[in-house]
């Protein structure tokens, strides 16, 4: 007997974005492929950098802790 109940089984439910077709940009560096999901791969460059100011002014948590984390990194 279990503590555990798993009568219920799971139902994978699709969120946000699903559904929708996402640009993507693929990268061969050495024997991987990186593939970057995201409607910045599309944009020119002074397009994203306009996107990142928007971004940043408006406070995205995502993109400040991705700029900490940058930042850790350079740390002495």
């Amino acid at each position: 007997m279990s503590a555990i109940n798993n009568a219920r089984s799971h139902k994978d439910v699709s969120r946000g974005n699903a559904g929708m077709e996402i640009p993507k940009k693929e990268h061969k560096i050495g024997n991987t492929t990186v593939i970057v999901h995201s409607p910045l791969v599309t944009m020119d460059l002074e397009e994203r950098k306009q996107w990142f100011r928007d971004e940043w002014e408006k406070g995205n948590p995502v993109l400040k802790e991705i700029a900490e984390a940058v930042h850790d990194c350079y740390k002495v």
